[in-house]
């Protein structure tokens, strides 16, 4: 098969422009070499043979973040995210800088290879907001141009050894699942997945927790490396190969996104089909009498991350749970809200780009004045705790809304 075919669902682009309200890049340049339409006719150009793989030709796709809105909206289907991941994958890192490239090589080794993992857990280990890990104290986070990160990360970060598996509360086991942890659970978001166990096992569900299983592969498919997104695709289809387990939960949104394209990547795969984020299994999931929350009165205002939305389509379910909480005053951001430009190694390659776009989410948040602000991300939480951070606004605390439902539930 030549490149043209390849790449013949370039075709089914009408160039009707009804994408172009809802891309981020779009919006804030004007130029239509930033926007879905303009990506497809440059690709359509390449695979045609018509264009080259110039460093400025491949620097419009690589300034996609790949939020996917114009799947959404699309009248034609087009398949645009696994476009651009094709044309990644066949043109590599052409314009990508040095430092880009070693930020970019650096955050994929310290999430991915579990040796370098932990090592960076005890490096970042700390214990409440005036502690530091060792790596903040040596200011390496920041000589590395990794100021970002640095100031996302979560106020108590403890390296955390999962069991392989956490049995229901009470005598009769209701439901059991598998969770998928991600790369960023010890680093990022280790509250988040004792609390999704907490909550699980109070509502009778057993959670096992495969040992084997790896990082999603998103960074590395994103990025253009398929070969090794395709080593830890594999890992994870032997890891939840499970009999006991029907559903797999994720309780990162952009985990849970690249999961359920496992289906466009293996054929014979079902692990797509059993992948639900937390959130949406929460709601789905008859609860037994008995569970009763802590009121809080408090706000917190609910983002909705763009893979829970365009791709998992699970939008709705973190405000509804959270309005389970009395006394908690649940607001939701503008439905013209778009990507806040985290966008998973984004935010460190296009910093610029991924600032002017956490702004706009950031202006909406600070109108709303909350106590919280609930996501279903941990790269959508780092960046806009940083963000918060840089704005003097640290008081308001980024978190995931099972984490919140978990802390107020009566134990």
């Amino acid at each position: 098969m030549n490149r043209s075919e390849r790449f013949s669902d370039t075709d089914l682009c009408v160039k009707c422009g009804l994408c172009l309200p809802h891309c981020p890049t779009y919006n804030k340049t004007l130029d239509e070499n930033e926007s879905p339409r303009g990506r497809i006719a440059l690709i359509q150009g390449w695979a045609q043979g018509s264009l080259a793989a110039t460093p400025e030709l491949v620097s419009h796709i690589d300034n996609c973040l790949l939020c996917r809105s114009c799947e959404a909206v699309c009248p034609a289907y087009v398949p645009y995210g696994s476009l651009v991941d094709r044309f990644r994958g066949e043109t590599g890192e052409v314009e990508k800088t040095t430092s880009a490239r070693i930020k970019s090589a650096g955050i994929k080794i310290a999430l991915t290879n579990k040796r370098a993992s932990r090592w960076v857990e005890r490096l970042v280990e700390k214990s409440g907001r005036e502690s530091k890990g060792l790596l903040q104290k040596t200011g390496l986070l920041k000589a590395l141009g990794l100021s970002e990160f640095d100031a996302g990360l979560p106020d108590i970060s403890t390296s955390v050894r999962w069991n392989d598996f956490y049995p229901a509360q009470g005598q009769n086991e209701r439901g059991r699942v598998a969770l998928f942890l991600g790369c960023t659970a010890n680093l990022l978001d280790a509250e988040t997945v004792s609390s999704t166990l907490l909550v699980l096992n109070r509502l009778g569900v057993g959670v096992r927790v495969p040992d084997t299983q790896a990082c999603c592969g998103a960074l590395h498919h994103h990025a253009g490396d398929q070969a090794s997104a395709r080593k830890l695709m594999d890992r994870n289809l032997a890891a939840f190969n499970l009999s006991d387990a029907d559903t797999v939960i994720t309780v990162a949104s952009g985990c849970g996104a690249m999961l359920r394209d496992y289906r466009h990547l293996e054929a014979t795969a079902d692990l797509a089909k059993r992948v639900k984020d937390i959130s949406q299994l929460l709601a789905e999931l008859s609860w037994p009498d008995g569970i009763e929350f802590k009121p809080l009165a408090a706000k917190v205002c609910v983002h909705t991350p763009c893979t829970l939305k365009n791709v998992l389509r699970a939008e709705r379910h973190g405000a509804d749970l959270l309005r389970r909480i009395p006394s908690l005053d649940v607001a939701s951001l503008p439905n013209s809200q778009r990507c806040c430009g985290a966008a998973g190694s984004y935010m460190l390659e296009h910093p610029e780009m991924a600032k002017d776009l956490r702004d706009d989410v950031l202006e909406s948040v600070t109108a709303i004045k909350p106590d919280f602000l609930a996501t279903s991300n941990p790269g959508c939480a780092v960046h806009l705790r940083a963000g918060f951070k840089q704005r003097g606004l640290g008081h308001i605390e980024v978190l995931h809304p099972v984490t919140l439902l978990a802390r107020q539930l009566v134990r």
